[in-house]
């Protein structure tokens, strides 16, 4: 009988392609990662002055409206779809775009009409305008962009939108050093005759700023195509045709009341970066300041996106606990949040203090490495701090105490101009004066945040069972990874000792703190490979 047996079937047909997904997603997120890399690597370090600078202040200028439109545009449509259905919905798509279109290009021909003042008595980079016209050219087209991706989002479209954000990314890697290369070794023959070796810098900064503007079409048309064609498959779905007169009459003022939560911290964090950068810029180097905009605030930028993205993906269930009013679960889900930000940023930060040499020869190939490793070993607690920064805001963001959020990063950026104009003009302390000012104000941005959380939302958290594990697990990852950088593969090559310490050390890291208990399936779930990693701990038996 049991021979006669017939045995169910198992379908494997849809697993291989999922894991060709999983696999093509996972490549193109590497090269968004490596993308700026590449592109400073393409510059001169006087080039990372030129490009940066002119980055930093096209950033304030998209801060002021740009960067808050894509969640406002997307809490809007969704209100408009449940009040009037997707006719209503899709004609605030319509105006919002208009309505970013117009305002952005406000905002670049303020920026054209600042730009001597901005780089002349303001910022020491005169050669830096010529960057900072292609990047206030690409404003427009990206703050399109980002409203079309909150678009899509709000109709269902999230996939579409991810994919869209990883294409950019992806040509960006590959569009940059083809655009700058050739435009550095023009700007070259140019300074030549001209006897001038800044000419080299700005022609490869104009190159990076226009691989930027030339990338952002290219996706805007793109995203702009897959709108169209959601709208077409929409349209067989329609429901509801009355709208209100007067609320489509007022979608400029609903964009920028919701959009302003977002703009005003980004723009005071915008601000910060200028105002450190004038600073220095008065009696520094332009090459030394450029090393340390296109290495160690890179880097710390790169870091810091994993620990806003992670913020950010928990916010949904933040603001779906507070609404509860329960005070058990919300400390809970804060205390599960915390947890995740510690075993995220604590392999970073030992990373940045046991490898800072390797990374820093592997990642660059161009401009002055010298120094800079003790200088990224500072990162390690500002990641920390950073982190927590961002989790913490976000609790606070749930709960709608914007004016909280705004009062502690006015605070901490009052902290990093005057505690970074110290340490670079009295103390001497040349690049690390940037580097402890950044430590500082993160800290005093944690520290406010925290005592806002538990003032106003009463929500105690128990930091020891927060970190105990991670730090273990922490402590044993370095050790690991010193004995593998320095000790092991003293003499190999840079790449291999960075890869090969990164790797074991990221194991080691992940078994102690699933074995010490710091990492269950309910915090793997929050990371975004979090199914990965749970089928991973189950197939090592550890969970």
């Amino acid at each position: 009988m049991a021979a006669q047996r017939k045995h169910k079937k198992i379908d494997r047909t849809g697993v291989l392609p999922r894991q060709l997904t999983g696999i093509v997603k996972l490549l193109a997120f590497l090269l968004c990662l490596f993308a700026p890399i590449r592109l400073v690597n393409a510059l001169g370090d006087e080039g990372c002055a030129d490009f940066f600078g002119a980055l930093e202040g096209c950033f304030v200028l998209f801060s002021l409206f740009g960067i808050g439109m894509n969640r406002a545009v997307s809490n809007l449509i969704r209100t408009r779809i449940e009040r009037y259905g997707i006719t209503g919905a899709k004609k605030i798509a319509g105006q919002a775009l208009l309505t970013a279109f117009f305002v952005s290009v406000v905002l670049a021909l303020l920026g054209a009409a600042l730009k001597d003042v901005l780089f002349g008595s303001f910022y020491a980079l005169p050669f830096a305008k010529m960057a900072f016209l292609a990047l206030l050219c690409a404003l427009v087209i990206l703050t399109l962009f980002w409203m079309l991706l909150g678009i899509l989002d709000a109709f269902g479209r999230r996939e579409t939108a991810g994919r869209w954000i990883l294409a950019f990314g992806v040509l960006l890697f590959f569009a940059a050093p083809l655009i700058a290369a050739p435009l550095d070794a023009y700007g070259q023959k140019v300074g030549a005759l001209l006897q001038n070796t800044s000419y080299q810098a700005a022609y490869g900064a104009f190159g990076a700023a226009f691989s930027v503007l030339c990338v952002s079409l290219l996706c805007t048309a793109g995203c702009g195509i897959s709108w169209i064609k959601a709208s077409h498959e929409l349209h067989q779905a329609e429901y509801g045709s009355s709208t209100n007169p007067a609320a489509d009459r007022s979608i400029t003022f609903a964009l920028l009341r919701n959009g302003l939560v977002t703009c005003v911290p980004a723009a005071l964090a915008g601000i910060g970066r200028i105002g450190q950068s004038s600073i220095y810029l008065k009696n520094g180097s332009v090459s030394t300041w450029g090393a340390y905009l296109g290495k160690y605030r890179l880097l710390m930028t790169l870091a810091l996106l994993g620990a806003f993205a992670l913020a950010a993906s928990l916010l949904p269930q933040f603001q779906l606990v507070l609404k509860r009013r329960s005070l058990r679960k919300s400390r809970e889900k804060c205390m599960v949040a915390f947890r995740c930000t510690a075993l995220y940023t604590i392999p970073c930060a030992v990373l940045f203090l046991t490898t800072a040499q390797p990374m820093l020869h592997m990642l660059f190939s161009k401009g002055e490495l010298n120094g800079l490793d003790s200088i990224l070993k500072v990162l390690a607690i500002t990641v920390i701090f950073y982190g927590l920064a961002f989790m913490l805001g976000s609790v606070l963001f749930a709960a709608e105490l914007y004016y909280s959020i705004w009062i502690a990063m006015l605070v901490s950026v009052v902290v990093r101009l005057v505690s970074f104009s110290v340490m670079s003009s009295v103390l001497k302390l040349d690049l690390y004066a940037g580097a402890y000012s950044d430590a500082l104000s993160a800290f005093v941005l944690c520290l406010i945040l925290l005592g806002m959380v538990r003032q106003q939302l009463k929500i105690a958290v128990s930091w020891l069972r927060v970190f105990l594990a991670p730090l273990l697990a922490g402590i044993l990852m370095a050790l690991v990874c010193l004995l593998c950088s320095q000790v092991i593969l003293k003499n190999a090559a840079s790449p291999v000792r960075m890869l090969v310490s990164a790797v074991v050390g990221l194991l080691v890291y992940f078994v102690s703190t699933v074995v010490l208990k710091g990492a269950t399936r309910r915090e793997l779930r929050c990371f975004a490979a979090g199914d990965v990693l749970i089928e991973l701990a189950s197939t090592m038996r550890l969970l």
